[in-house]
């Protein structure tokens, strides 16, 4: 069973507490007090932590704040007073796993010790297998057009060469970071650690010490210091999405530890020496970044030292069907499905079409399909294909009209809203983006002066 830590001064709620979680098989330690606690957990890290909000030397939320590091693999319950919401609010977003009221029900709080134990051991567990698919020596990657190929060779090759930069090109959906991890696990850095941020899904206010990390007291919740990106990933590889993103601000920075490999946590003074090889990946035309004076030139031409294209599945044409496959059985697979063919008029349609959405669209429609579907051969009669392929005559009749990414992305962000009646969320799915990623987007509309129809959530 369980190791527990319970803090609660009411001696006789405390006496019957560990009687009864003793009698359930735990292991118990007991603190009347907040130092008597921190004592406790400077000896052993308890599995789960019983701390009552109210104790003669101090407040157990802002213990539960100070001690963040130690208790960070521990599940928190917390007592409050009169089920006080704003305790409980407090404690939740400082990392509590859930909040019981005091007089304190003795069988609601087992079933509750029940499914805490269930939840850590399935984090411990996905952590385990998180771990153990970063040590895995190689990506899979299918390949069978000459263009995939190519961008695989390039990629074996920089793998191999030291900490060299690589800048990943190509539209939405191809699949670059994909690459980026198929370089990574194919270099002499495999066996390190491989960090990932997308550079659009947070707050420019939070880019800085996701990258960076920052120092206890940098800012009003910086409890404690914290590592960021780049110390996590030291020796290993560093995946920064959709690079044009970093706010100007942060560039410099950023330029400094490609350059001179060391940074400075957000609120400190000391060098802190790096060893990471930077993967970065775009969608944009960074060069035209650059003559809008968004992108730093000298940051651009430091991420372009290896740059490779990863093409639209339109061109890589053979490897349509090996992919649609490969998705159908691996999602029909956690359905409890088995399948083993396409037939050939969905082969078909599956090579006709356009997609737009590239690698990302034709998995999301195998997951589809092989949720609507049974095997062992997909029809796929089920499936809107034709709905968004556009017929070679039509395509063929149309004006080819030049007009700026931005102005089309602006377009496609605000047909999405009317078709989500302004709902972030539903249009962000509409998208195939996170919510973060449209959130960013709106933001910066309205700092250009583009208002956008959007429900409060």
């Amino acid at each position: 069973m369980a190791h527990l830590l319970l803090v609660e001064d009411e001696a006789l709620l405390r006496w019957a507490l560990r009687a009864r979680l003793v009698r359930a098989g735990h292991q118990v330690d007991e603190a009347s007090r907040l130092s008597e606690a921190e004592e406790l957990l400077k000896r052993r890290k308890p599995d789960l932590v019983l701390l009552d909000v109210n104790l003669p030397d101090g407040n157990g939320i802002e213990f539960l704040a100070a001690q963040h590091e130690r208790l960070s693999e521990s599940v928190v319950i917390v007592f409050t007073a009169d089920g006080r919401v704003e305790d409980a609010v407090r404690a939740m977003k400082l990392g509590a796993w859930d909040f019981l009221s005091k007089p304190v029900d003795q069988d609601e709080l087992l079933r509750l010790l029940d499914r805490a134990s269930a939840f850590q051991r399935q984090g411990l567990d996905a952590e385990t297998s998180r771990r153990a698919r970063e040590r895995n020596t190689r990506v899979k990657m299918i390949a069978e057009s000459p263009a995939m190929k190519d961008v695989l060779r390039m990629g074996a090759t920089v793998a191999n060469a030291g900490a060299t930069t690589v800048l990943l090109r190509g539209e939405t959906g191809v699949g670059k970071e994909v690459v980026a991890r198929y370089i990574h696990s194919a270099s002499q850095r495999a066996n390190a650690p491989l960090q990932a941020l997308n550079c659009a899904a947070l707050p420019e206010h939070l880019v800085e010490s996701e990258l960076f990390g920052y120092e206890k007291g940098a800012f009003t919740d910086a409890k404690s210091s914290r590592k960021g990106l780049f110390e996590l990933a030291d020796s290993g590889t560093v995946i920064l999405d959709e690079i044009g993103e970093v706010p100007p601000a942060l560039q410099a920075k950023l330029l400094r530890v490609l350059e001179e490999r060391t940074l400075r946590r957000l609120g400190g003074s000391r060098e802190i020496a790096v060893d990471v090889r930077v993967i970065a990946c775009t969608n944009r035309p960074l060069e035209m970044e650059v003559a809008n004076g968004r992108f730093r030139e000298d940051l651009f031409y430091r991420l372009n030292v290896f740059p490779i294209t990863v093409p639209p599945l339109r061109e890589r044409v053979e490897d349509i069907i090996p992919l649609a496959v490969d998705f159908l059985q691996q999602f029909g697979a956690a359905a409890g499905k088995r399948f083993t063919d396409i037939s050939p008029e969905l082969q078909r349609r599956l090579l006709e079409h356009q997609w737009t959405g590239n690698v990302r669209e034709l998995r999301n429609l195998m997951e589809r399909a092989a949720i609507l579907e049974n095997g062992p051969v997909l029809t796929g009669r089920s499936l809107p294909l034709d709905a968004t392929a556009i017929p070679p005559v039509a395509a063929a009749q149309a004006e080819e009209e030049i007009v700026p990414l931005d102005e089309i992305e602006f377009v496609m962000v605000q047909r999405a809203l009317r078709a989500a009646r302004g709902n972030q969320s539903q249009a962000a799915r509409l998208l195939q983006v996170s919510r973060d990623q449209l959130r960013y987007r709106v933001k910066r509309y309205r700092e250009l002066g583009r208002e956008l129809a959007v429900a409060d959530e």
